[in-house]
């Protein structure tokens, strides 16, 4: 069962850094990733750099679902 929802936001390139310390740092020790929907966000123009031609970066959006590992058992 999914106990909460979080988005991370980001470049291609730079979004599994996010996860990956989304998921080593934010993430209680009860609790795991359920799954990992990407959304294509748009893409934007990199700023400019001196002797480089327009670049556009793609920024993603990851909606991770979370879950909580319950060891209580309840007994009837």
């Amino acid at each position: 069962m999914i106990k909460r929802v979080e988005t991370i936001t980001g470049e291609v390139e730079a979004l599994r850094d996010k996860i990956n310390y989304f998921i080593s740092n934010d993430l209680k020790e009860n609790e795991y990733v359920i799954d990992i929907k990407y959304i294509k966000d748009g893409s934007r123009l990199k700023p400019y750099e001196k002797g480089r031609a327009d670049v556009f970066e793609t920024v993603v959006i990851a909606i991770v679902h979370i879950g909580e590992i319950n060891n209580e058992y309840s007994y009837n």
